[in-house]
């Protein structure tokens, strides 16, 4: 099967804030599962259905402040992977707030640098 993403996904948990825009309710939290520059994959106590419109606060490692995202879930189910995050959600990014862009990109570069061994990561 070939694969549709145009985006290298990365394996990484980080920790993110979020709100169903539609519920407007508390703040609630999860871990991402993997993350690429067009969305992730979060795992989260509650489910969410397909079309909901998220705002998110991705936690980004070094960064002094989270990243906001904007993003709408295209498919939700069960994770199987941990028990305290039971629900898993696709999230594609929809916009990213223009302060935090370069954090985040710069974020994503390192990642792949350190995929590709391209550069020496940070200790």
């Amino acid at each position: 099967m070939r694969e549709k993403r145009r985006f290298i996904r990365f394996d990484i948990a980080l920790k993110v804030s979020y709100i169903i825009r539609k519920e407007l309710k508390a703040e609630k939290t999860g871990t991402t599962k993997d993350i690429s520059a067009q969305g992730m994959q979060l795992l989260t106590e509650e489910k969410m259905e397909t079309g909901d419109k998220v705002d998110l606060k991705i936690f980004v490692p070094e960064a002094p402040n989270p990243v906001h995202i904007r993003g709408v879930v295209v498919w939700s189910g069960e994770s199987g992977i941990a028990k305290r995050h039971c629900h898993s959600s696709g999230i594609d990014f929809e916009k990213i707030e223009e302060d935090n862009k370069n954090t985040f990109l710069k974020f994503l570069c390192n990642l792949m640098y350190a995929k590709t061994g391209a550069i020496k990561k940070e200790e």
